[in-house]
């Protein structure tokens, strides 16, 4: 396939998801393989092994080890293709995936046309670029520049997810220990499985809303909105989202447009069962939040949630790393 268009396709990677990377690399080659055009594909990677928040079990791998871990997986892409990546090894600076993802889209937005979030626990489907090669004449003849796309999920968490569920899942219960049920999001779900279920498409199935609800992986932005100011604010050190939708919303007002490809469906394991490995004082490898995460992440989320609160309309200060650092 010859692509008139061309795209970034980022993710930032924990040092504790490196067992999830290979599921990840083997969605990203089924994506970009058919594309003829190569140069028009940009893959950026960010590993980190940054111990800000967590540390190294150096009793089961080193840093080093996790480092060719890494490299092993990047090397399997092949060299046709834009790609780069950086180590992120500073132990006294918090650099998360919203700081990645903000810089990764004030890079990319002069670059491409479409840039792609990827996530560790995600699997792109194939028909993505396709999907976004048939969408860009549709859109473009209708004056629609700066919007957001995301394709279909499992059954979420309660009805009003289900504009973003796939319709062969939508009849199905949602149950958060029930985290093996391939009917729902967050269970793992093979890219065979996937593949079998989006070679079903014979037409596309768009929809169309104006208010955020979208969740960040496998998410697509028009490179426009992030030219006209959209982009997750600095003051975000975690739903980066959210945030970005609250963003677009807030400058485009009742022109925002988010775009949902319902009967294309990605997968987000976000219960991997290898989602959480190589933490010291750690047994959680499903990534289960709370107190599995220890105290750190409760203090984590709560500053963030006051930041997204004083967000608009509001004069109240921003909480920083330093106020958590105080926290702990």
């Amino acid at each position: 396939m010859k692509i008139k268009n061309k795209y970034a396709i980022g993710v930032h990677i924990m040092f504790y998801e490196i067992e999830m990377l290979s599921d990840y690399i083997d969605a990203l080659i089924n994506l970009i393989s058919v594309v003829e055009n190569k140069e028009n594909v940009y893959l950026d990677f960010s590993f980190n092994v940054s111990q800000f928040f967590e540390k190294i079990d150096t009793d089961k791998i080193s840093k080093n080890e996790l480092i060719e871990k890494f490299i092993q997986q990047y090397n399997r892409i092949p060299t046709e293709f834009n790609k780069i990546y950086t180590i992120v090894e500073n132990d006294n600076f918090c650099y998360t995936q919203t700081n990645y993802r903000r810089e990764f889209n004030t890079k990319y937005c002069y670059i491409v046309d479409y840039l792609l979030w990827g996530e560790t626990d995600s699997l792109f489907p194939k028909e993505a670029i396709s999907a976004l090669e048939v969408l860009t004449p549709e859109v473009q003849s209708k004056n629609i520049n700066r919007f957001i796309a995301c394709f279909a999920d499992r059954k979420m968490w309660d009805n009003s997810w289900d504009i973003t569920v796939h319709p062969k899942f939508i009849n199905h219960l949602y149950d958060e220990t029930d985290v093996d049920n391939k009917n729902q999001a967050k269970s793992k779900l093979s890219l065979e499985e996937m593949n079998l279920i989006n070679n079903e498409i014979t037409d596309l199935q768009i929809e169309v809303i104006n208010y955020p609800k979208i969740d960040g992986s496998c998410l697509i932005i028009s490179s426009d909105l992030i030219k006209c100011g959209v982009n997750i604010p600095p003051c975000f050190i975690h739903n980066d989202d959210e945030s970005l939708s609250l963003m677009a919303q807030k400058i485009l007002g009742d022109k925002y447009i988010p775009i949902i490809f319902k009967n294309i469906l990605k997968v987000h394991a976000r219960r991997h069962p290898k989602k959480r490995m190589y933490i010291i004082n750690e047994n959680n490898p499903r990534g289960f939040c709370g107190t599995q995460k220890g105290n750190w992440w409760n203090i984590f989320k709560k500053i963030s949630e006051h930041n997204m609160s004083v967000l608009f309309n509001n004069q109240g200060r921003f909480y920083t790393f330093d106020d958590f650092k105080n926290q702990l």
